[in-house]
């Protein structure tokens, strides 16, 4: 193959739109962003942002509890409610704490953090891919990242309990429009058409359209209404979380 063709040779970019679709993709030479914004990307990129040396995504409750006992700092929740013996709930605005710093810390959530633990095992028969965290907090350097790898991209919502999620699929939607912009992809099924259309039909009100279209969030804005606004907000850290060894290190 020539230089040109290798210049001209398309990428994939493409969306999955629940970690029960991840079978459907081919995972080799390709950039994963988990997305689950409120709250598990937005809260691991703060996290981040603010200092651990160490941050543990665990899929299951009594793994977390077990690494407490090993010194981390543990946070957790199940259906948004901060667990029992836990040190912080998945509340990003919690979590801006200096004091952090230097820590290890761990997070179980009902969503985000299974899709981490069920993509890392799929990816293990890849090691030239590589798992990242996107959000909208740090979106414009999750941007500048992808469009300068050579890589295909799969952007994964965890969506919720397995199902499709209006604010993952209109973040995923946002940004498979962007990229576009700048690279020479191509997206083999109909994920990301659907992404972009959820994108180019949302309010330029993003916490509006959520709070109007998202069902599971309608009976808990007294509580949630912070964190929500916060998840919406671009570019406030500058840290892509990637995986290695089973913890998140800062890019």
């Amino acid at each position: 193959m020539t230089s040109d063709s290798l210049n001209n040779r398309k990428l994939n970019l493409d969306v999955c739109l629940s970690p029960l679709l991840i079978d459907n993709f081919d995972l080799k030479n390709t950039i994963v962003v988990v997305i689950d914004i409120i709250r598990a990307s937005t809260t691991i990129c703060t996290v981040l942002e603010y200092g651990v040396s160490e941050l543990k995504p665990i899929a299951d409750v009594n793994s977390a509890i077990a690494l407490k006992k090993e010194g981390y700092i543990i946070a957790g929740e199940r259906n948004g409610i901060k667990l029992e013996g836990f040190d912080y709930d998945n509340s990003p605005i919690s979590l801006m704490d200096r004091s952090l710093a230097g820590k290890k810390f761990a997070i179980t959530t009902t969503n985000g953090t299974k899709t981490i633990a069920k993509i890392s095992e799929k990816l293990i028969k890849f090691p030239e891919s590589e798992l990242i965290v996107g959000a909208y907090v740090n979106y414009s350097i999750l941007k500048k990242y992808l469009i300068s790898q050579n890589k295909n991209i799969l952007l994964v919502c965890s969506g919720w309990k397995n199902n499709i999620s209006i604010e993952d699929t209109v973040f995923a939607g946002q940004l498979v429009s962007d990229l576009l912009k700048f690279k020479n992809y191509e997206h083999p099924t109909d994920s990301a058409n659907h992404a972009k259309l959820i994108y180019q039909n949302s309010d330029k009100n993003l916490f509006n359209f959520i709070m109007d279209y998202s069902m599971r969030f309608k009976d808990k804005i007294d509580y949630l209404a912070n964190d929500i606004r916060y998840c919406l907000k671009f570019d406030v850290v500058n840290v892509i979380p990637v995986l290695k060894n089973g913890s998140f290190i800062k890019q």
